[in-house]
């Protein structure tokens, strides 16, 4: 690139379609921030008077966030499209709402060594490969990745279903090479091949299908092209007294969070915001940390961390599955035309190959 060429902001770049019809999407831009990111305007669904909003430097690309911006619609003399009401794949922002709580709440968790650690040394990955590349990141939460991603001089697309992408686009809406986009990632709004890179870490299992998931982010992945993806996991024991322990973790687990997924959101933060100060108990503590009661981070030791992850396990959103780590690579053999390149505990890194050459 000569040096008097400026290369066009990432919404620019990027191949949009429609998550339910396939269809292209035409943008309409009436106000952008002066990196060039979208503000206001609206995606027009090709060949139709149908399409989605663009509110506050967010792309909303769902049928449900279309109704909700409708008065945004009204100003391109447009109206939302139908959702498909028998598509498994696809749920509604109320199935991940305390996701986007919880990152209002605590914007800035992320330290420097913890994301080091989630975005490059837990797959293997040096950080020099997302220097020049385009990369979602499916599932962004608070944005901190996102952030982290930029900074190793790469192009990111934000996506999340929750109103965390909000909490995103206020800390990267200057960005240039930053889009954020509020969808389900197993509907994304992208053409097929669209991205060198995708990064879906701790999200997968909160979705409403993980097989259908996995398509779906690969789908999105140019030809050569990775994925770094991880998932909740559970061991598949094979001692008799392995398998009672099992067991009995399983029951205590599915018991405490069954009930605390429906306790009214302030008070399941008081009892999370509590098992996380007793964490800070000696033999309290070591039990709490022992039966995995409290998630408790080395990189991330301080209180509010704690707080956060704890209430993250057992919050209210609908979904939340684990697998074997056997079970979560075979969605990728499966997917036919992916190469496992690492297979660690519940994360993998998988790459996208022609099979006909």
């Amino acid at each position: 690139m000569r040096d008097n060429e400026t290369v066009s902001p990432l919404f620019d770049r990027i191949n949009w379609q429609d998550p339910i019809s396939g269809k292209p999407l035409e943008p309409i831009i009436s106000a952008r921030t002066p990196s060039g990111v979208p503000i206001c305007g609206a995606m027009r669904i090709q060949g139709t008077e149908t399409g989605y909003p663009i509110v506050d430097c967010i792309v909303r690309l769902s049928p449900e966030l279309a109704v909700k911006y409708k008065d945004w619609l009204e100003i391109y003399s447009l109206t939302p499209p139908v959702a498909v009401e028998d598509n498994h794949s696809s749920q509604q922002t109320e199935t991940v709402d305390s996701f986007g709580w919880q990152w209002t709440w605590n914007s800035m968790m992320r330290s420097d060594e913890d994301l080091k650690m989630r975005v490059s040394q837990k797959f293997k990955v040096d950080t020099t490969e997302f220097t020049g590349k385009v990369i979602i990141d499916a599932g962004a939460g608070a944005g901190d990745q996102s952030k982290y991603i930029l900074s190793l001089g790469a192009s990111v697309v934000s996506v999340d279903l929750s109103s965390a992408i909000e909490v995103v686009a206020r800390k990267l809406r200057m960005n240039s090479n930053w889009v954020g986009v509020q969808a389900d990632i197993a509907k994304l709004p992208f053409a097929n091949e669209q991205f060198d890179m995708v990064y879906c870490e701790g999200v997968i299992q909160h979705t409403q299908d993980s097989v259908m998931t996995v398509r779906e982010l690969f789908r999105t992945l140019k030809l050569g092209g990775k994925i770094l993806a991880a998932h909740y996991t559970r061991d598949e024991t094979k001692s008799t007294v392995a398998k009672i322990k099992g067991s009995i973790y399983k029951s205590y687990y599915d018991l405490i969070r069954k009930r605390l997924s429906q306790t009214e959101r302030f008070k399941l933060l008081f009892i999370t915001g509590l098992i996380a100060a007793l964490n800070n108990v000696p033999l309290i503590g070591y039990f709490l940390r022992k039966s995995k009661t409290v998630l408790y981070y080395e990189l991330m030791p301080d209180f509010k961390t704690t707080w956060t992850n704890t209430f993250d396990y057992y919050g209210n959103h609908t979904y939340q599955r684990f697998l074997t780590p056997e079970e979560f690579a075979a969605y990728f053999i499966e997917a036919g035309n992916m190469e496992l390149v690492y297979f660690g505990k519940g994360n993998i890194v998988a790459k996208k190959v022609d099979l006909i050459n």
